[in-house]
């Protein structure tokens, strides 16, 4: 394990670039390459993009959404809850709290999805309050929480390369043959 991606960036639009960059003319790319990139690097790399794309579609829904949008915690801090396969790694998940400067919510049993399903088709009918899934505490008293230690600065300057590196792939649909 490496401690970062030595400035390698990993930006996988193999069918372009959806939310919410919008772009069918990206394509995939890994930059910032020099002699001392090793494996370790590229894979860091590859699961740092997996948070900045969930990052920049989270940032894009809070724009859209304006205040309305904003679910925080008593203590005033957005959880982001996750779960799935990709969750069971910890240092993706520590990551993602990393890059989006909040807590992650990873509950016990990972594979939610289906249980998630059920309580938003719940909640759209009525048939459960938003109480009565997330402030039960019984279900999350087991969960692990990744909180932040990246210093705000660093994060600030790791998006806007990360921004610069997927501005690299624009425009790159004609370079096939």
């Amino acid at each position: 394990m490496v401690e970062s991606t030595g400035g390698v960036y990993f930006v996988p639009a193999f069918n372009g670039l959806f939310a919410p960059w919008w772009r069918e003319d990206a394509r995939g790319v890994c930059i910032g390459i020099t002699r001392f990139t090793n494996k370790s690097h590229i894979a860091r790399a590859v699961l740092e993009s997996m948070c900045f794309q969930v990052k920049d579609v989270l940032d894009s829904m809070n724009k859209d959404a304006g205040e309305k949008g904003s679910l925080n915690n008593e203590k005033g801090e957005f959880l982001l809850r996750v779960d799935g396969g990709a969750t069971a790694n910890n240092l993706l998940m520590q990551i993602q709290a990393d890059l989006m400067g909040t807590p992650v919510v990873r509950p016990v049993d990972i594979e939610t999805t289906a249980l998630g399903a059920a309580y938003a088709a719940g909640l759209a009918v009525g048939f459960w309050k938003e109480e009565d899934i997330f402030e039960s505490g019984e279900k999350s008293k087991n969960s692990k929480v990744f909180r932040p230690a990246m210093e705000e600065a660093t994060r600030k300057k790791k998006v806007e390369s990360w921004c610069k590196a997927v501005e690299r792939t624009f425009d790159l649909a004609d370079l096939s043959l």
